[in-house]
Formats: structure tokens, sequence, C-alpha cells
């Protein structure tokens, strides 16, 4: 399940309620950017639908999904329901989750990060900056403690953990 913030906006978009993720993005510096992109959205939707909030060329957009509330006799009450999503979110939860589950050190979470990007262990050595014997070290760590023989079934069993459902709802 993707962690996402949930806010309840009235006129203005201005937040009336939040879930706890949605409380910390309303006390971060980007939700004065952010919160003005949602303006413009609330005033031109009277349906639901997903836009993309750009924020900068090194970042990945946020996704948010807007839907207008209505009320039952008028058909519209002016507040929306927001939930913003963020891949960074999605990869931090992950990591966590790995952390926890396996108790695994700084050095052998950002290993399992480049298996689970796909990199072999050349090239998980070269975008760690140490040697491929360092990485084979960390990789025999990694085996003991996930309870894998193989890279194959270590990149498995890394992957079922990180994308359990609901395992991080922060």
């Amino acid at each position: 399940m993707d962690i996402a913030a949930a806010i309840l906006l009235k006129e203005d978009a201005v937040p009336i309620a939040v879930n706890s993720v949605g409380y910390e993005l309303l006390n971060s510096p980007e939700w004065i950017r952010l919160q003005a992109e949602i303006q413009q959205l609330v005033a031109a939707r009277t349906s639901p639908a997903l836009f993309p909030v750009h924020r900068g060329e090194s970042r990945s957009p946020y996704v948010v999904w807007l839907t207008p509330l209505a009320e039952f006799a008028t058909g519209r009450n002016g507040m929306a329901l927001c939930f913003v999503f963020d891949p960074e979110w999605q990869t931090l939860a992950a990591t966590r989750l790995l952390q926890a589950a396996y108790r695994l050190t700084p050095a052998e979470l950002r290993l399992a990060e480049q298996l689970l990007l796909g990199r072999r262990p050349s090239e998980a050595a070269e975008a760690l900056g140490v040697t491929v014997h360092t990485v084979r070290t960390y990789l025999k760590r990694l085996y003991q403690k996930v309870g894998a023989r193989t890279q194959a079934k270590l990149v498995r069993k890394l992957m079922q953990v990180a994308s359990m459902p609901g395992a991080l709802a922060a």
C-alpha cells in the first residue's frame, strides 16, 4: 500500500484535517509551494482527477489525487479531499522496513538497495564507491541475515519485505 498524505481542504485549499503523513507535509517547507499548486487545481476542478506537481529537475514529482466533495442536497460545498503521493516516501518506507526486518547496518542497507535496483556486485561497488571485495563481504552478511543462499533468492526476499502492503503506515 502506498503511503500518502491525506488532506481535507476547505475553500482556497486551506487544510482542516490531515493524517499523520499529511501533518508532516503541512509542517514542511514544501507545503507553501504545493498548496499554491493545489489551490489552482481546486478552483478549476469539478470532478476527481490526478495531477503531477513538479518540484525541480532532480526530484520526482508529487502525484496529487484531488476530488471535490459535495453536499447531497446542493451538489457542491467548496471542500475537497486531496491525497499527495511522493515516490521518495515509498523508498524511505521500504528502506526502514528492510532495516528493521533484517537488522541491517547502513552499509548492508545501501548494498541491498543497489541489488534491488538490479545491479550486479561490480556495478554496486562502483555506485557505492567501494571495492568488489567489500561488496562481497557485505553480500555474505546479507545472505546470512536474510537466510538466502543465492543472489536471486536474496533479492526475491528483499523485494518481498520491501513491498509488504501497509507495512509502514506512518
